[in-house]
């Protein structure tokens, strides 16, 4: 199912997540006293926090119940859609990166809230240990996320960096 070469430039890529709590900072900031802000930016501290300790029940949990979730990459190929394969993608990430080491430092960012859907976007240098080998790269990262049964969850979550000439180290 997975294309190997497309899957590992999907892990490397994957590790942006932890741009989330800059966007919930910008959701925040834009509209301080919001029920919305503070609920989305619960929903992007979670999913880092799980993210970065490897809890792969704890990502899913996150995402939007329905054939219609995806996740996707920056290439060809790198389409994970509905919870089973959200599931199958997590599980590889987590092979790429220790356990506890992803940051993220996200230098542009916007968002907002209509109704019961928001989005948000952000360009972010990220670091992160492999094997204790310390890396760092480039990514965007951009979200729709939707409230369902009162909580605010993924249906979209899209990463995308440089391949193959860029300033990451790896």
């Amino acid at each position: 199912m997975f294309n190997t070469a497309l899957l590992y430039r999907a892990l490397k890529t994957a590790l942006l997540m932890s741009f989330i709590p800059s966007l919930a900072t910008l959701s925040l900031a834009q509209s301080p006293r919001s029920e919305a802000a503070a609920d989305i930016a619960s929903l992007l501290k979670k999913h880092d926090a799980a993210l970065n300790q490897h809890d792969l029940d704890g990502v899913i949990q996150l995402y939007a119940r329905g054939p219609t979730t995806v996740l996707l990459g920056t290439g060809p190929g790198e389409k994970y859609q509905g919870l089973d394969e959200i599931r199958t993608a997590y599980t590889e990430i987590f092979k790429d990166f220790d356990k506890g080491t992803v940051s993220a430092n996200c230098y542009w960012k916007d968002g907002g809230v209509v109704g019961t859907a928001a989005w948000g976007a952000a360009m972010c240098k990220v670091s992160d240990s492999l094997g204790s080998k310390k890396r760092e790269y480039e990514l965007n990262v951009s979200a729709v996320m939707e409230k369902q049964g009162g909580r605010w969850l993924f249906r979209l979550l899209h990463f995308s960096n440089l391949t193959g000439g860029g300033s990451s180290t790896q």
